[in-house]
C-alpha cells in the first residue's frame, strides 16, 4: 500500500479526541447536521468587475472521507449533509461563458473547509486552495483504498485554520502580492501525509512581479487581462503588475476569449505566446 498506507498504520487511532485541526469524534458518535453555504458573489465586486465574463453556472465538488459528490448549480446558496466535527471541504468553481458562447473554467474554485472555516458558512475565493488541497487530499487517501475512520484522522492532524491563517496574513501584508495557488501542492501534500509540515511550505518560493506594461495589448475590446486568482484582481489597477513564478509557465487570460502563455526568466527574458481560451468539457 502507499505512503499514506504507510503513515497512517504507525499510528493508533483508538480513542482519538483533540488533534491539530480541531475535535475529531468517531464515526458512530457524530451527530448529523446540515450547513447551509452562501456562494460567492459574480461578478466579483474589485475595480474589474465590468470587465469579468458573465456567470453560466457553478461547479461544486462536497468532498468528505465517505463521499465524494459533483454537480452544477445557479443558486447563491446550497445545503450540505454534514456530521458533528466530521471534515469535509467544498470547492466553487466559477464557469464562465466566452465571446462565442461556449463556457470556460478559467478561474481559480472558492472554497470552504469544515470544521475548520472561520467565515461562518461563507465560501470565499480566499479559501479556495486549501479547500482544494484538502480535496486533493482525501481522493488520494480513497485512491490508496484507506477507510473512512483513517482518513478523517489525517485530514484532522493538520491544523488548516492555522494554514488558513497564514496564507490570509501573507495576501495582507506582501509587498508583493502573494497568490496561494503558485505555492507547490505536492510538497504541502507531502508535508501532511508525513506529519512534517512546516509554514514556509505555503511560501510562493521564487514569486517575481510581472509588469502590465510587459504583456501586449489586450485583444478583446481593450478588455484588460485577469488574474485567475479572483483576489489578486482587487489590486491590479492598483500595483500594475501580476505575480508569476520564475521559470514556471503560467497562462494569464481576459476571461473572455484570449490568454497569454507565460514564462518568466528575467527582467528581459520573458516568453509570450497567444492562445485562445480553452472550452470546458465536462467530464465523462
Amino acid at each position: 500500500m502507499g505512503a499514506l498506507c504507510l503513515t497512517l498504520n504507525a499510528v493508533i487511532l483508538c480513542n482519538c479526541s483533540l488533534v491539530a485541526g480541531g475535535t475529531y469524534e468517531p464515526a458512530n458518535t457524530a451527530a448529523s447536521k446540515t450547513i447551509e453555504l452562501t456562494l460567492t458573489a459574480w461578478p466579483p465586486a474589485s475595480p474589474s468587475t465590468q470587465y469579468y465574463p458573465p456567470l453560466s453556472r457553478w461547479l461544486i465538488r462536497i468532498t468528505s472521507a465517505e463521499n465524494q459528490s459533483t454537480f452544477y448549480t445557479t443558486e447563491q446558496t446550497i445545503t450540505v449533509p454534514a456530521k458533528q466535527n466530521r471534515p469535509f471541504c467544498v470547492t466553487v468553481q466559477p464557469i464562465t461563458y466566452l465571446q462565442d458562447s461556449n463556457e470556460c473554467s478559467y478561474f481559480k474554485p472558492a472554497g470552504y473547509m469544515y470544521p475548520f472555516s472561520e467565515t461562518d458558512g461563507a465560501v470565499t475565493w480566499e479559501q479556495g486552495y486549501l479547500a482544494s488541497i484538502m480535496q486533493r487530499l482525501i481522493y488520494e487517501s480513497v485512491d490508496e483504498c484507506l477507510p473512512p475512520v483513517e482518513i478523517e484522522y489525517l485530514v484532522n492532524t493538520f491544523n488548516w485554520k492555522k494554514a488558513q491563517q497564514t496564507i490570509q496574513k501573507k495576501m495582507d501584508t506582501s509587498e508583493l502580492f502573494y497568490n496561494p495557488w503558485l505555492a507547490p501542492q505536492t510538497q504541502i501534500l507531502e508535508g501532511i501525509t508525513s506529519h512534517s509540515f512546516k509554514a514556509n511550505l505555503l511560501n510562493a518560493t521564487g514569486s517575481v512581479a510581472l509588469k502590465l506594461s510587459d504583456l501586449p495589448a489586450p485583444a478583446t475590446n481593450n478588455i484588460p487581462f485577469l488574474s485567475s486568482f479572483i483576489p489578486e484582481n482587487q489590486t491590479l489597477q492598483q500595483k500594475n503588475q501580476f505575480t508569476v513564478i520564475k521559470n514556471s509557465p503560467i497562462i494569464i487570460s481576459d476571461g473572455n476569449s484570449h490568454a497569454v502563455f507565460i514564462t518568466y526568466k528575467s527582467a528581459k527574458n520573458i516568453s509570450l505566446e497567444f492562445i485562445f481560451l480553452p472550452i470546458y468539457i465536462e467530464d465523462i
